[in-house]
């Protein structure tokens, strides 16, 4: 049976579909739990960002209307002109967003989405570009090919066929996130990504209390329940962000039978990670873990305080 405590981390996550959980492996070697974000959501996502681009089609279209650029003016010229905005406009609208908001785009963010690594590395640029491209042969050339309809042969039944089987290459992509277990796009299998349910910034305040931050020579330190002080300077407490705190906190609250060989090992990466040496012949991990908990939380908020957030190591903040 479930612990209270491991019970209140679940609903901090957000887990609410177990087939959803997935676990990916930090490049410190720290196991972080993500749950999948459902093909609903993902859909009405895409809706949502859909219809800006439509909007900001009709916006600029509406421009050209009042500059007197029209149609009857400039005949064919003005309809490849608004395909390539429209293709522009699509192809880079969600790269652009994927790129400045970490993997979320305005749709994404009402649904509490975001785009990660597989291989819990931070997310790339090429991969972005390379999930976004993709999304032209799933989504867009099928529907260019539904307006365009089985005429684009002639009255020849080759041109029938053709069609039929481009739309059944077409819809098998389309189609893909309802076949597969990870509910993974083609772009997603290409780019090695996961559209996951963003993980809430909640840090609960019962574990800094197991350790007492107080002011300390060069920078933030914690007191420890053996007696020996441990510290950190503010160099080593830049080293982690947000995301990590969260991680962290949810290994201080583990206790199955391999947590306490969980927290030396984590607290061994940490210590090498930031460089840090022990005051003590030998430091207890929990302890350590604790006052570097208390030490970085209190670390992020008195940033927070200038409007600096610093979401996760990757983030320059």
């Amino acid at each position: 049976m479930a612990t209270a405590a491991s019970q209140r981390i679940t609903a901090m996550l957000g887990a609410v579909d177990p087939a959803a959980r997935r676990t990916i492996e930090t490049p410190e070697g720290v196991l972080l739990p993500v749950d999948l974000a459902s093909r609903g959501e993902r859909a009405a996502a895409f809706l949502i960002d859909l219809f800006a681009i439509v909007v900001a089609l009709v916006a600029l279209f509406l421009v050209f209307g009042f500059a007197g650029i029209s149609a009857d003016l400039m005949g064919a010229w003005f309809i490849i002109m608004m395909l390539l905005i429209f293709f522009f406009l699509r192809s880079f609208y969600f790269a652009f967003f994927e790129l400045i908001w970490r993997g979320s785009t305005p749709g994404k963010r009402v649904f509490g989405l975001r785009v990660i690594d597989r291989g819990g590395g931070a997310l790339r640029a090429d991969a972005i570009f390379a999930r976004n491209l993709m999304r032209e042969i799933e989504v867009f050339m099928p529907a260019m090919i539904l307006m365009i309809g089985p005429h684009m042969g002639g009255d020849s039944g080759w041109g029938v066929w053709l069609y039929l089987m481009i739309l059944g290459w077409m819809g098998v992509l389309t189609l893909m996130p309802l076949f597969n277990k990870d509910r993974l796009r083609a772009g997603d299998l290409i780019a090695g990504t996961w559209v996951i349910l963003a993980p809430k910034a909640v840090l609960l305040p019962d574990v800094a209390q197991a350790a007492v931050a107080m002011p300390g020579a060069g920078g933030l330190a914690a007191a420890d329940p053996i007696g020996d002080g441990i510290r950190f300077t503010r160099q080593q407490l830049a080293v982690y962000g947000v995301e990590e705190l969260q991680t962290l906190e949810h290994i201080l609250r583990q206790d199955g039978p391999h947590a306490a060989q969980v927290r030396e090992e984590v607290a061994r990466r940490i210590q090498r990670k930031i460089n840090w040496e022990s005051p003590a012949a030998s430091v207890d991990p929990r302890a350590f873990l604790q006052a570097f908990y208390a030490a970085q939380r209190r670390h992020l908020e008195a940033k927070l305080l200038f409007g600096k957030r610093r979401r996760n190591k990757f983030d320059q903040n």
